[in-house]
């Protein structure tokens, strides 16, 4: 994970998501400003669809948490509620700034746990990669051990199972395509990989400019 800025909502946000859930809301009766009904937080309606490519677009396709391109045509991305539906006001349910754009496994990862760190607020370079195993680890120079901070990025790695075998073979990956393309022949050799790198995973590729690879 590596921090992400944070943009404003598109043009026909509003429109499109919030002015039909509050149209929803009045007819059920729910509070705009209180947490849904226990157990009716699925009921809502999922306007926030509504604006997934616009996540997309603006968030150039890189899942917050995972920090890997999703592709959006494969129905790999989703919208994760960073304050979960249940648990915040109905109107956080249909506020921009509470969405971050996902994988759908990084989304069920986190659920509606709230012990993960928040992209937008994360320091630079708290979490760092081992580019030879692919396991993401915290950095102690920004976050001494034993500290809140330290305590929270492990508590993240663990929520999100962000060293899991298959996320640490994905890097892997992007790691062996990396060197494979720097063996290419010609001076562009280097800024291809880096560029190509850059797009599949802005982690890997902070890690590599970083450790000097």
């Amino acid at each position: 994970m590596i921090p992400v800025p944070a943009f404003g909502p598109p043009p026909g946000f509003t429109r499109k998501v919030v002015v039909p859930a509050k149209a929803w809301v009045a007819k059920t009766g729910w509070s705009w400003a209180a947490p849904p009904p226990a157990g009716h937080a699925d009921e809502m309606p999922s306007h926030w669809t509504k604006c997934l490519d616009d996540l997309h677009e603006l968030y150039a396709g890189v899942c917050a948490y995972l920090c890997v391109y999703t592709h959006r045509s494969l129905k790999a991305s989703s919208v994760d509620h960073f304050v979960p539906k249940s648990l915040a006001p109905v109107r956080e349910a249909y506020h921009w700034m509470n969405y971050r754009l996902a994988c759908r496994a990084m989304n069920t990862n986190k659920h509606e746990f709230q012990d993960v760190l928040d992209p937008f607020l994360v320091p630079a370079v708290l979490f760092t990669l081992s580019l030879l195993s692919g396991r993401v680890q915290v950095n102690s120079k920004v976050a001494a051990v034993g500290t809140v901070l330290h305590i929270q990025a492990q508590d993240t790695i663990k929520r999100l199972k962000l060293n899991g075998g298959q996320f640490r073979e994905l890097r892997l990956k992007f790691i062996d395509e990396y060197l494979g393309n720097l063996r290419m022949a010609g001076p562009q050799a280097l800024p291809h990989a880096l560029q190509l790198l850059s797009v599949q995973s802005p982690f890997i590729h902070q890690e590599v400019l970083r450790q000097g690879w």
